[in-house]
């Protein structure tokens, strides 16, 4: 489930959203790294480094028009949302051409084995 609101921006909000998300291994990649691939702009070169590394981008959410001053719900069950059953440790929001978002919200499981203790958030 993923939801994005733009209320609060009744003239200034995007005209379309979209989301990415990525799995990477926390013990092989660093987010600096993550968040190094996620800025864009890569080349061919960057992108074969970032794909040796496993940090692979994938679409949760295809570009999608937004509307003012609303709660926008996307739902597993509605085929909104792309690569569900994928793991994912990373999401990067785009919005274009440009406006503001007050809030976006991805809900998921943890997987088995990859949970963060308590004591570590």
């Amino acid at each position: 489930r993923i939801i994005v609101d733009t209320r609060h921006f009744k003239g200034n909000f995007p005209e379309s959203v979209t989301i990415d998300g990525c799995y990477a291994d926390s013990k092989e990649v660093s987010d600096e790294a993550v968040c190094a691939c996620a800025e864009g702009g890569e080349d061919d070169n960057d992108r074969l480094r970032h794909e040796q590394k496993g940090i692979e981008w994938f679409p949760l959410l295809k570009r999608t028009p937004m509307t003012a001053h609303a709660e926008h719900e996307f739902l597993r069950e509605g085929g909104h949302v792309a690569n569900d059953r994928k793991g994912v440790t990373h999401v990067r929001v785009s919005i274009a051409p440009d406006g503001g978002l007050s809030r976006v919200r991805i809900y998921g499981s943890p997987a088995a084995g990859n949970v963060v203790p308590r004591s570590h958030l």
